[in-house]
């Protein structure tokens, strides 16, 4: 500024106006809250994978220990945790829900054969419902995923 009080008129302050930066964060809300939901629905959708693998690993694992060890192993779903054998409970998502189609825990044999048996996997958020079966064919041990 000039010893007159006025700016030069070449000279502009820089910077932005109130406007400018209410514009700016409006845009920004909208946005967030656009994206927001489609980085929840995603994560939950994660989380669902995420357990489906861990029951489908969980009885992989109790098959080949069975073969490998040439002993019968059993793998339990005890509350919201999977148990091979007598090992450390693998505890699954929370959002998850995995339900046994049988009341005991499911058997593998040396053989590789297994008792029948089905899981259900289940996942709920925002209205929207996961579910996936994990089937353990008897004769065969065969392991196999269907659904979402």
């Amino acid at each position: 500024m000039s010893a007159t009080g006025r700016r030069p008129p070449h000279s502009r302050e820089r910077g932005f106006t109130l406007i400018e930066m209410l514009v700016t964060l409006a845009v920004a809300g909208l946005i967030a809250g656009v994206a927001f939901p489609r980085v929840q629905n995603t994560m939950s959708a994660m989380e669902f994978r995420r357990g489906a693998a861990q029951v489908t690993e969980a009885l992989r694992a109790a098959r080949a220990e069975a073969i490998r060890t040439g002993a019968p192993v059993s793998l339990a779903l005890e509350g919201r945790a999977l148990v091979i054998g007598g090992g450390d409970p693998v505890a699954l998502p929370a959002s998850v829900r995995v339900t046994a189609g049988q009341d005991r825990p499911v058997t593998f044999y040396p053989d590789g054969t297994a008792e029948p048996a089905l899981y259900r996997i289940r996942s709920r958020s925002e209205g929207a419902v996961r579910e996936r079966r994990v089937t353990v064919f008897g004769s065969t041990g065969h392991i196999a995923e269907s659904g979402q």
